[in-house]
C-alpha cells in the first residue's frame, strides 16, 4: 500500500475544484449537500415501464372479463336450448293428447259410459226448401205486453218535425 502524503488542509471548494475529492467522499462527509434527485433517463425509463405494465394489466383484465362473459353466455345458450328441446317435446305430447281426445271413437265411448247415451236406432232426414219467403215474426197477441217497435223508429219520432212553410213576401232592407 502506498502512503499518501497529506497536504496542508485547504478549503473544500478548492479541493472540489481540483477534483481531488470523489463524489462518494462528498456524500459521506456532508449528507445535506447530497444530490438525491435521480437522473432524467432513469425517470423516463421508470415511467415508461410503469405505463407499459399498466397497459398490459388493463388489457389482461379486459380480455379476462370478455372471456368470462362469453363462457357465461355459452352456458346460458346451452341451458336455453335444452329448455327449448323440453318444451318442444311437451308440445308434441300435448298435440298427441289433443288428437286422442278429438277422436270419434273416444267421444262415442265417453258418451256411452259417462253420459249413458246409446246409438240412435232410427235416422230421420228432413228436407229443407232452398228458398224460403222472407217473413216477419207475428206481433205478440198478448195485450199485457208493451207493443214492440224498432229502436230507430223511436229515434226518428223524437226528431223535431219541419213544418211546411208557405212562401210569404220577403222584407227588403228599406221596407219594414
Amino acid at each position: 500500500m502506498a502512503m499518501q502524503v497529506k497536504e496542508p488542509r485547504r478549503g473544500r471548494a478548492t479541493a472540489l475544484a481540483e477534483g481531488l475529492v470523489k463524489t462518494s467522499d462528498r456524500m459521506r462527509r456532508n449528507p445535506l449537500t447530497t444530490n438525491k434527485t435521480p437522473k432524467t433517463g432513469q425517470v423516463r425509463f421508470f415511467s415508461r415501464f410503469l405505463l407499459v405494465t399498466l397497459l398490459i394489466c388493463l388489457g389482461s383484465i379486459v380480455w379476462l372479463s370478455q372471456t368470462s362473459t362469453l363462457v357465461s353466455l355459452g352456458y346460458d345458450i346451452a341451458k336455453m336450448e335444452k329448455e327449448k328441446a323440453q318444451l318442444d317435446t311437451d308440445a308434441q305430447r300435448l298435440q298427441s293428447q289433443i288428437a286422442d281426445y278429438e277422436s270419434l271413437s273416444r267421444i262415442e265411448d265417453e258418451a256411452k259410459s259417462k253420459l249413458g247415451m246409446v246409438p240412435a236406432s232410427k235416422t230421420i232426414y228432413i228436407d229443407i226448401p232452398a228458398s224460403q219467403p222472407a217473413s216477419t215474426p207475428p206481433a205478440s197477441t198478448n195485450p199485457n205486453l208493451a207493443p214492440t217497435t224498432d229502436w230507430w223508429q223511436d229515434l226518428v219520432d223524437m226528431l223535431p218535425q219541419q213544418a211546411k212553410t208557405t212562401p210569404t213576401a220577403t222584407a227588403t232592407p228599406g221596407n219594414k
